[in-house]
């Protein structure tokens, strides 16, 4: 059983090259939840949660973003990753239904995979098997005066490696402040707090909470909007002290330990990650976005080889009534991902003429 979810779940990240052992990761089970949803969040650095759109899947990072710009919206998000394993992302947004105000969204995040070959503790074949999981959530937010919105959803996950089961339930929270004037927003979200139902042999694993802040603003003078963001808060130590990359040797003497203020700098630096979009045409219909990870780039980088490794590319347009957004993100020396998106507001096919 061990045998065959060490290999499932090794399969599952990029051990294409020699990598940095990841600080954040081996702590907790279900680490699909932490792959984007939306293609303009992968784009923007993984973490640009803070600013609303018209996109319902980055709601599910952060429910305050369930605002006016999501009614009825519909989004479909695929995401192709190394080993035929994909991610995928469904949402839809309704507008208020009850004399409280309170909007509502439902959706599905999963993965898939293709076959894997298993095996035992000793590494003997035990054949093919399939990896899925998927988080099924409802969710809600509320308008609590002109500039502030909180969002909570609830979100039942399941979880199949091989003949092996395992499920869980978890809430995401968050709230938004936005400043219409100054036109920046700051935001707060908890993401995957909660406990595991069955497990998938005796010891229930725990959930990958991450509690994160966020920044934005747009421009005054140019249609450009930036975002810092803070993630892994409830994490202050997210460095990882490889010892075969804790010292850097010379040919002309031992080798040089690191000092003290680089660690402590170079874990802080690791709590950031960067984005910027760039909004063209007369009624901005053009998105050009790019983003940098320092974690991601850290905990992917390759010893003695040089990377672009925690950069993201995108750009979405909009054409006719949809929304078309497309991101590549550089996870490793190898190469990244790819994804795509498709939003579109179902209510503007049903509008009436006017006579």
């Amino acid at each position: 059983m061990k045998g065959r979810i060490s290999m499932a779940m090794g399969m599952s990240i990029f051990l294409m090259l020699p990598i940095r052992a990841q600080q954040t990761g081996g702590r907790s089970s279900y680490q699909f939840l932490n792959l984007s949803p939306s293609s303009r969040n992968t784009a923007l650095g993984g973490n640009a949660h803070s600013w609303a759109t018209t996109d319902p899947a980055i709601a599910y990072l952060n429910p305050a973003l369930l605002q006016e710009q999501t009614d009825y919206a519909l989004s479909f998000q695929h995401q192709s990753l190394p080993g035929s394993i994909a991610n995928g992302h469904f949402a839809y947004a309704h507008k208020p239904l009850t004399k409280w105000q309170i909007r509502l969204q439902a959706g599905l995040h999963y993965l898939n995979s293709s076959s894997f070959q298993g095996a035992d503790v000793f590494g003997n074949p035990t054949g093919t098997f399939r990896v899925a999981e998927s988080a099924f959530y409802l969710g809600g937010s509320k308008k609590i005066n002109e500039r502030m919105h909180v969002g909570l959803n609830m979100q039942y996950i399941f979880s199949r490696l091989d003949i092996y089961t395992s499920s869980a339930l978890a809430f995401n929270a968050g709230f938004q402040y936005f400043h219409p004037v100054h036109r920046y927003a700051l935001s707060f979200s908890l993401r995957n707090a909660g406990f595991a139902i069955n497990a998938y042999h005796q010891e229930r694993m725990k959930l990958p909470v991450s509690a994160e802040l966020g920044f934005s603003k747009r421009l005054k003078h140019l249609p450009f909007i930036y975002y810092i963001s803070f993630h892994h808060l409830q994490d202050y130590n997210v460095r990882y002290d490889d010892p075969a990359l804790s010292a850097s040797g010379n040919l002309f003497g031992p080798p040089k330990e690191v000092s003290a203020f680089s660690r402590i700098s170079d874990n802080f630096l690791r709590h950031f990650s960067l984005g910027g979009e760039m909004l063209l045409g007369k009624k901005e219909v053009v998105s050009l976005r790019i983003g940098y990870n320092h974690l991601r780039r850290k905990e992917l980088g390759v010893k003695d080889y040089a990377s672009f490794a925690g950069l993201s590319f995108g750009a979405g347009v909009k054409i006719y009534k949809f929304r078309i957004d497309y991101s590549y993100a550089i996870y490793h020396l190898s190469g990244g991902v790819n994804q795509i998106g498709i939003t579109s507001r179902i209510n503007s096919f049903f509008k009436e003429r006017e006579m």
